[in-house]
């Protein structure tokens, strides 16, 4: 068996002084002794020896050992050294010692050969050691901060104390950003002296597409085409099965290697626990405040049982408050809308209302000033009726009914009764595509219900289809009239006020509306019975007054 290792000749043939019968060099240090002997004997040198600048290092116990059996140092005669490099650092010299030396410049070109043989040698010796080493030290870095990421959750820490001991450990900004890259929490070590957290522009979107359980990580490359100056170590937060933000760790200080990939992934899932610790402890709580709410609408327990199992749950009973009821059409359900709709009527009323969920409606309590009056309950039906648009967009009906005030919580049963009384009238009538108020047709609810639908429109129809006959005939005004006159409190000067017209003409036109009605507009009961039927009209459908 011959030995492969050849030195090219002047020739460019292999060197038959570094072939021949034997083993194989079996390690690094038996390669370079063999290199060292092939050039002392092609240079016919009296001495070749490897001599290393570094000392301590492992390669040089390889070429101490490849040096035993060479002449010791002494005598006269000449020197050649050549230069060994091992990624562009000289590490030592290759040195041949003559008596004397037959074609100098052939012996340099020789030496230069054999020099970039050993320079080879040591550099798979010297690489193998420092790719040892790196992964030794990324081992322990990775297990040191494992390590205090464990401690920090052990020591009770939330999301924000976590990210801020990865900061810490890693010395690099880090940042905890939501699904839409909003950021939620950052922290960044003191001596970078940032004030804001380095933002992961929108125009990565495509980079982070399909992150999740099965793709953990991605490196986010500097471009500042897409707003980003520079790179992100971008791993998923996955809770329950679906992606639930981002933990985004930025590259500031040294470069990010390639241990800081799975010290990443591994601090992702730690906060990825503690989400999902958040997302149950939230589900829980809410599952808490919606049992006590429905025994509040219920009427299940006693006052002083609801307030303690409020407190318990982070809810505040006290203070008046409005039922506003909004159906759900048939084919949605309210608990899939309850969040949008919390949202719209956030904006809507300047704060959140507690929101229930009904089988075929939500029930929101708005919370009212300790002392409500006319202007605030107006305000919560504008608020309703500018926001009908958004609220029917989500359940699908443009109606919400609104109870009257619940001071105690003894109001809320009967105030959430109403609600569904009131509600079942209009859909009974026909649907109303506005705000009703429950305390404005307290009365109607008295002589009408949803059974009896039928026997109001044609009560109605008896009181305002003439009037309305008679104005499209003549082009007169005696609907609008008699609509005005009840709302001013039977009172013909403010009528008149109102519709800028003179108080004779009010008399003429009441007078007209007596003549065609028959009702007597002196009377109460004909005033009540005018008011009534306007309100039955008021919610009838379009189709029903055709």
């Amino acid at each position: 068996m011959t030995s492969p290792v050849g030195l090219p000749d002047e020739r460019g043939g292999p060197s038959s002084r570094l072939s021949g019968p034997g083993p194989a060099p079996s390690t690094a240090g038996d390669l370079l002794a063999l290199v060292v002997r092939a050039a002392q004997e092609e240079l016919g040198a009296t001495r070749c020896s490897v001599r290393l600048l570094r000392p301590a290092t492992t390669a040089h116990r390889v070429a101490t050992a490849a040096a035993l059996g060479a002449a010791p140092p002494g005598g006269c005669g000449s020197r050649l050294v050549a230069p060994l490099t091992v990624d562009g650092d000289v590490v030592g010299v290759l040195e041949v010692e003559h008596d004397s030396l037959a074609d100098p410049a052939c012996d340099e070109r020789l030496l230069a050969r054999f020099a970039a043989l050993a320079s080879a040698v040591l550099a798979g010796t010297g690489g193998a050691a420092a790719r040892r080493d790196r992964a030794l030290a990324e081992v322990d870095q990775l297990q040191h901060l494992l390590r205090g990421l464990a401690g920090a959750v052990l020591e009770g820490a939330e999301i924000d104390g976590v990210v801020a001991r990865l900061s810490e450990l890693s010395g690099r900004p880090v940042a905890v950003l939501d699904t839409d890259l909003r950021l939620r929490t950052w922290a960044a070590p003191p001596g970078l002296r940032l004030t804001t957290a380095p933002e992961l522009s929108g125009g990565v979107r495509d980079l982070l597409e399909g992150l999740g359980p099965d793709r953990p990580s991605v490196l986010v490359p500097a471009d500042r085409g897409r707003g980003v100056t520079r790179r992100h170590l971008v791993a998923a937060l996955v809770v329950e099965g679906a992606l639930a933000g981002y933990l985004d760790v930025i590259e500031m200080g040294r470069p990010l290697g390639s241990a800081d990939l799975p010290a990443v992934e591994q601090a992702a899932a730690v906060i990825s626990v503690q989400l999902l610790g958040e997302a149950r402890a939230a589900r829980s709580a809410a599952r808490g405040r919606d049992d006590v709410v429905a025994d509040l609408l219920h009427g299940s327990r006693t006052a002083d049982d609801l307030h303690r199992l409020a407190r318990h749950v982070g809810l505040d009973l006290r203070g008046p408050r409005l039922l506003v009821r909004l159906p759900v059409a048939p084919g949605r359900s309210a608990a899939a809308c309850r969040a949008g709709v919390l949202v719209v009527l956030e904006e809507l009323l300047g704060g959140p209302p507690l929101l229930f969920a009904e089988p075929d409606a939500l029930v929101a309590l708005v919370l009212l000033p300790d002392d409500p009056g006319p202007p605030a309950l107006r305000g919560v039906h504008r608020a309703l009726g500018e926001g009908m648009d958004a609220l029917s967009g989500l359940t699908g009906l443009r109606r919400a009914v609104v109870s009257g005030v619940c001071h105690d919580v003894a109001d809320f049963p009967g105030a959430l009764a109403e609600t569904r009384d009131v509600d079942g009238l209009v859909v009974a009538l026909g649907g109303r595509t506005e705000v009703v108020p429950v305390t404005e047709l307290n009365t109607l609810r008295l002589v009408v219900n949803g059974d009896r639908a039928d026997v109001a429109l044609r009560f109605a129809e008896q009181c305002i289809g003439p009037l309305r006959r008679s104005d499209e005939s003549t082009g007169g005004d005696l609907v609008e009239t008699l609509r005005r006159y009840l709302a001013a409190g039977a009172q013909v000067r403010a009528t008149a006020k109102v519709l800028g017209v003179h108080e004779n003409t009010v008399r003429y036109r009441l007078g007209r509306i007596e003549h065609v009605t028959g009702l007597d507009m002196r009377r109460f009961d004909a005033l009540l019975a005018a008011q009534l039927a306007f309100q039955v009209d008021g919610l009838a459908a379009v189709e029903e007054k055709r």
